[in-house]
């Protein structure tokens, strides 16, 4: 059977966060959240979302 998936390198690096305890807050942007921390999957790239810090 071919490989169907896109992206398995990105995929295999979100699998790695879900097993250290991230979990999927929307799937719509795919969102991962972890406490405070967030990263949003945007055109097959993992960017992450700081918390805002006051100066």
């Amino acid at each position: 059977m071919k490989e169907q998936r896109h992206l398995p390198a990105l995929r295999a690096h979100i699998e790695q966060l879900l097993s250290k305890g991230w979990v999927i807050a929307s799937r719509s942007p795919m969102t991962l959240r972890n406490g405070s921390r967030c990263y949003l999957v945007s055109h097959g790239m993992l960017i992450s979302e700081s918390p805002s810090r006051a100066a």
